[in-house]
């Protein structure tokens, strides 16, 4: 897969302006049907498409943010986002966090993507840390709600 074509793959949702966009040739486009082969394959384009900008690598030398990500959507359709900050100045700690998606966070996104309803894919793309401490989601008659706090 190549990372800087853009005129054979589609383009899926990124985490924030700054951060990563997702660019895939094949089956991540469409709809997964559920070919159990294919998965690992999928996965792994989403981890290699989500690699993080030589940038962010270089920001992280200097220092990592502590982030708190909390994003709620209700049943009439409303939702409301809460995405805190805060810099911590620890030099070459930062530049140790891995630089794509993990294992798991490519299959919650395949997961994601896949339903109409909830909490949009894109949204859990931007919820994605380098070192997450707590991730909750919780589905409520009226809402649900993602919580992440850990370090980017």
């Amino acid at each position: 897969m190549d990372r800087d074509s853009q005129d054979g793959g589609s383009q899926l949702p990124a985490r924030s302006p700054s951060a990563i966009t997702v660019h895939s040739d094949g089956p991540v486009a469409e709809k997964w049907e559920g070919e159990q082969e294919a998965l690992p394959q999928i996965v792994r384009q989403i981890r290699d498409g989500s690699r993080q900008p030589y940038g962010t690598f270089l920001r992280r030398v200097l220092f990592f943010w502590l982030r708190v990500y909390v994003f709620e959507i209700y049943t009439d359709g409303k939702s409301k986002a809460v995405n805190v900050r805060i810099p911590i100045p620890l030099p070459l700690i930062g530049a140790l966090f891995q630089s794509k998606l993990s294992w798991s966070q490519a299959f919650q996104f395949i997961e994601r993507s896949s339903r109409t309803q909830g909490i949009p894919a894109e949204r859990f793309l931007e919820s994605c840390m380098a070192l997450e401490f707590v991730r909750v989601y919780e589905d409520k008659e009226e809402k649900e709600e993602l919580v992440v706090v850990g370090l980017d």
